[in-house]
């Protein structure tokens, strides 16, 4: 079976963030950390993204994997691969609807973790 290298390294990511300054908005850049560890790991764990239980519990030994990692990269088979992306496809086609605590996959934060697992 083929084997893949994923990417695991943490990222940054600027966005631009108005805050009000007296009585005025100012414009500021925000630097935010992206854990792709944390962020892959937490994703695979998500309820409702699973068809079975079989597919749960191969979602969460990945996602127990991708946690316990030492280095910056871990060596995935192409059926991890196929579920990561099987995930991440659900996630972003789901309803972006911050409000109800549904946040879809994508936008500058998600972008570059989404460009690490897709072009592999």
């Amino acid at each position: 079976m083929k084997t893949y290298k994923l990417d695991l390294s943490d990222y940054e990511v600027v966005s631009e963030v108005v805050e009000i300054k007296d009585g005025e908005p100012v414009k500021n850049l925000k630097v935010e950390a992206v854990s792709v560890k944390k962020e892959l790991s937490e994703l695979l764990r998500l309820p409702g993204i699973y068809s079975d239980g079989m597919e749960l519990f191969d979602g969460a030994m990945l996602s127990r994997q991708i946690k316990e990692c030492e280095g910056d990269e871990l060596e995935i088979n192409e059926d991890e691969l196929n579920l990561l992306k099987k995930v991440m496809n659900k996630l972003i086609g789901r309803e972006h609807a911050p409000e109800k605590g549904k946040i879809a996959l994508g936008g500058p934060r998600y972008e570059t973790m989404i460009v690490r697992v897709f072009g592999l």
